[in-house]
């Protein structure tokens, strides 16, 4: 890990808090509501974002699909060009803030309190410390780190798909073989990533990226002052 990416991230994470610090100067804890509120705030990807996910997703893979045949011979570097292709198609699809679309609910109240939060000499807007905690949240997804965080990650687990269709495949796909069927071969690994944390290969390829390491060491390092 050098010292200049730790520089980068912290020094753009710890302006994130000095907001925290002015607004908690009488009371440092938040209410059990206010808590379990944003616990609860996480089901908002999988009750509604993922929709948009996915259909995001199934845009750009139709998109970069739309020119092959299905007796097109794939290898794993045809394979792994092709996701790669989709992957990029995705992330260039929709506004800059997606990630936050896709991830919590839209609130004019959070805009009022970042637009306050940039000027020293603003009064903050009277907000919950559910509020401030919602605002945390959405500018750390906005952030360039954040952004070059879930880059490096779903590079990561392109490798490990192509891999593990690789091996699954027998060694078949090293050869090649046809569209026709290595798509179904697609399909059924897609149950293994929604595998739980404990068993999901993807999860603990991406747990293990430095880079991924160092951004939640430096966030949770900021959170605590």
């Amino acid at each position: 890990m050098s010292f200049g990416l730790k520089d980068e991230i912290g020094g753009s994470l710890n302006p994130l808090y000095s907001m925290r610090s002015e607004c908690r100067e009488d009371d440092d804890f938040i209410d059990r509501d206010d808590q379990q509120k944003f616990l609860a705030s996480v089901d908002f990807l999988a009750n509604y974002g993922l929709q948009a996910l996915i259909s995001n997703i199934q845009a750009a893979a139709t998109n970069v699909m739309k020119g092959k045949q299905l007796r097109d011979f794939f290898d794993t570097r045809v394979l792994h060009e092709t996701v790669m292709q989709i992957l990029e198609m995705f992330m260039s699809m929709g506004s800059s803030h997606q990630w936050v679309d896709f991830l919590m609910p839209a609130d004019a109240r959070l805009y009022k309190l970042a637009t306050a939060s940039g000027h020293e000499n603003t009064t903050l807007p009277d907000v919950t410390k559910f509020d401030q905690l919602m605002e945390e949240t959405r500018a750390v997804l906005l952030s360039a780190e954040y952004s070059s965080i879930v880059d490096i990650s779903f590079k990561a687990a392109v490798d490990v798909l192509v891999d593990e269709m690789s091996v699954q495949s027998g060694g078949s796909l090293m050869r090649g073989m046809p569209l026709a069927k290595l798509v179904p071969r697609v399909i059924q690994m897609g149950p293994s990533l929604l595998d739980e944390p404990s068993k999901n290969r993807f999860i603990q390829v991406i747990r293990n990226i430095p880079e991924v390491q160092l951004f939640f060491t430096l966030l949770y390092a900021n959170m605590s002052t």
